[in-house]
């Protein structure tokens, strides 16, 4: 597979409730070459950031996860995972379709709509990170979703073209290792991309936090993976996950 991750594989299951899961536990009896990737076509219990579920219809969508060990990230700067993960996403996505953006934390959306989502499991050993579990579920072939998730939608839905799983995959796998080494050689380019292809960045648009709608523009995103907004009467605001929601 790709040069950075040398010796990596692919480690395939018919069925699994999570493939964060099945790597987790994995790791607990071998230590998985860097970059490899554990894959299903039928995740059972998919989920993402807060114990959200994640649909995904067997067989038709991309449900792996990868190992990695960036053993050079401090704890404090953890989120440049999320980052490379999700810009290798839209990476990816943007060879096939336009309007791809990364709403943060780290969904990959298709105009209004969630084609991609992303679990980042980080371990430490004191300051720096020793491992790091990459969920991804991109929805790929799936013609339609029956879960009451809010905007799902696949490439299949958008172009009406039937994709090879094994072929995006790959392909997706040299984006991650691209944007991998990025985070490891220049830490500035892969934040100006994120903010690049940020949804909403720079935009006024309406936000609610704690009961309270507001509108107001994304400026940033700090070290620590903070969302920085400023509001359209000059407050500047900051907020962590799950403490604000896009109206």
């Amino acid at each position: 597979m790709n040069s950075i991750f040398s010796g990596s594989k692919i480690i395939r299951i018919p069925q699994t409730a999570s493939t964060n899961w099945y790597l987790l536990q994995l790791l607990n009896t071998e230590k998985p070459v860097e970059g490899s990737i554990v894959v299903t076509d039928h995740q059972t219990q998919g989920r993402g950031l807060a114990d959200n579920a994640w649909e995904s219809e067997p067989g038709v969508n991309l449900t792996f996860s990868m190992i990695l060990y960036p053993s050079f990230v401090e704890v404090s700067r953890q989120f440049l995972v999320s980052k490379a993960i999700s810009l290798a996403v839209y990476d990816f996505l943007s060879e096939h379709i336009p309007d791809v953006s990364v709403k943060w934390p780290n969904d990959v959306y298709a105009g209004q709509q969630k084609i991609t989502g992303i679990l980042i499991e980080n371990f430490s050993d004191g300051a720096h990170l020793n491992k790091t579990i990459a969920g991804i579920g991109v929805n790929i072939n799936q013609e339609q979703f029956l879960s009451d998730a809010p905007n799902p939608v696949s490439l299949r839905q958008l172009t009406g073209k039937i994709y090879p799983l094994e072929n995006c995959l790959k392909t997706l796998h040299t984006y991650i290792a691209a944007r991998y080494r990025m985070m490891q050689e220049d830490v500035e380019k892969l934040h100006a991309d994120y903010l690049q292809h940020l949804y909403r960045f720079d935009e006024i648009h309406c936000y609610s936090a704690n009961g309270v709608v507001f509108e107001a523009r994304i400026t940033g995103v700090n070290n620590y993976g903070m969302l920085e907004m400023v509001t359209t009467n000059g407050k500047c605001k900051i907020f962590g996950y799950k403490e604000v929601v896009f109206e």
